[in-house]
């Protein structure tokens, strides 16, 4: 039997309703709602740039609009319902998939640590001790309850953790599984002993390491979530979504267990993945290669070809699990994902954190936001528009809505946009701020004011 055929659209489309982007966003987003998007997408990277709002918390909001961000706080602590682990970066994730994790933790105790953390360990013993018997005599403290060693220099210039060592030793203990992170404060991390935190999230009865998955168990249920989460998967975006190119062992086809993650691997995996039925192969216009589509989102795809429209405009962090494999935005969507925080302003060319836009199914552009939060103002310093983009009322008025949404999400009062390309979009998105806030006044009070 031949594969099915989609178009891009209708991919397209088949990933928006996988990642939550499909459809409005719910109305008053509580806690249940956060957490249930948690657990679709599987992994939530974690940040630390500040200038609109840390990625993990605009990743929702693309999805959930205003929403009260300390919900994503509280499932961490106190519910713990989340933890915070190495998953496609530093990431938030799902407590149901711990045992998965808790198995990596393991196996980086066991000498699977990056090779600069294993030798750092083995030459500084006695810090990785204190620091952990500081915390088990103490309770959950952060790297600033630790004291800075007098006279205490960096030893090179890039070193991360400056002159504080019990920093490294904090982190070690974290991917080792000696420690979790026990909450946020302020933004910084405060760890507690592994043990003290599963018995406030299982009520006492702490899980074994007995019977955790293997290896191969861990492949097959991050591939299982990977294709869930995507909706639909190509090899070649399939190790990226949870990084699952640490499982060597399992991702060459000649079982040797040195080989590298490859496409041959993956294409494997996926077609082991049908055979079970969890998903389906199919072809899709304009992509080089066999694509697998979840059977769970079969009916998302007859909505879709019935004339279902994405009728949604959101903004999208450059960590954004949409966009973050480079290569799947530049083939599904024509996009290309630009990060530019680490390049020197004058060779920037749209700016500092750029945010894409989301615009009934296609990305369509990028904007320059900044949060000033002592004048609580969202400056958009610059919008620019792909040259095949269409300036209509359609993206006007989802423009607005979503930099209102934004700015109330923000506690921001007043929007300002500076420029744009083309220049007249500056002008003419006016308009449509102005009767955005008017119509929303009642939520949010908010002074709008553009100038090109």
């Amino acid at each position: 039997m031949s594969d099915a055929i989609l178009s891009l659209a209708e991919t397209r489309g088949v990933m928006l309703a996988a990642q939550g982007l499909l459809d409005p966003p719910p109305t008053n987003p509580g806690s249940d709602d956060v957490r249930a998007l948690i657990e679709r997408l599987g992994v939530l990277q974690i940040d630390t740039i500040n200038v609109v709002r840390r990625t993990q918390y605009l990743v929702l909001w693309s999805r959930l609009g205003a929403y009260d961000d300390a919900l994503l706080d509280e499932l961490l602590s106190p519910r713990r319902m989340t933890f915070e682990y190495w998953s496609h970066a530093a990431s938030i994730v799902p407590m149901s998939d711990y045992p998965h994790y808790r198995a990596a933790m393991l196996r980086a105790a066991d000498g699977e640590l990056w090779g600069d953390y294993r030798q750092w360990r083995d030459e500084h013993p006695d810090v990785v001790r204190q620091t952990l018997e500081a915390i088990r005599e103490r309770g959950p403290l952060g790297s600033a309850d630790f004291e800075r060693p007098k006279n205490a220099k960096r030893t090179k210039p890039w070193d991360w953790y400056g002159p504080k060592e019990s920093r490294v030793a904090l982190d070690l203990l974290w991917m080792t599984g000696e420690l979790m992170v026990h909450s946020r404060r302020a933004g910084q991390k405060v760890y507690d002993l592994r043990e003290r935190v599963l018995t406030e999230t299982y009520g006492g009865v702490i899980p074994s390491d007995d019977g955790l998955p293997t290896p191969d168990e861990s492949l097959r249920h991050f591939v299982r979530r990977t294709a869930s989460a995507l909706g639909i998967v190509t090899p070649s975006w399939l190790w990226d979504y949870f990084r699952l190119h640490s499982y060597k062992l399992l991702a060459s086809q000649n079982g040797d267990g040195h080989a590298p993650a490859t496409r041959s691997a993956a294409k494997h995996a996926l077609e082991a993945l049908a055979h079970e039925g969890a998903v389906i192969p199919v072809t899709v216009d304009g992509l080089p290669e066999r694509a697998y589509l979840a059977v769970e989102r079969l009916p998302d795809l007859e909505r879709i070809r019935s004339g279902a429209t994405h009728e949604r405009t959101t903004l999208l962090s450059p960590f954004d699990s949409l966009i973050w494999d480079r290569l799947r935005a530049r083939q599904l969507f024509g996009h290309e994902v630009v990060f530019e925080a680490y390049v020197v302003p004058e060779k920037r060319r749209y700016g500092y954190y750029s945010l894409a836009i989301l615009h009934h199914g296609q990305i369509v552009g990028r904007l320059d936001p900044k949060m000033d939060r002592a004048s609580r103002q969202l400056l958009v310093r610059g919008v620019y528009l792909e040259p095949d983009a269409v300036v209509d009322t359609a993206l006007l008025d989802g423009l607005a809505g979503a930099l209102h949404d934004l700015a109330r999400f923000l506690g921001a009062t007043s929007i300002t946009v500076e420029r744009s390309q083309p220049a007249a979009l500056a002008t003419k998105l006016r308009p449509r701020l102005e009767r955005t806030a008017a119509r929303k006044r009642a939520r949010v009070s908010a002074t709008i004011s553009s100038k090109a």
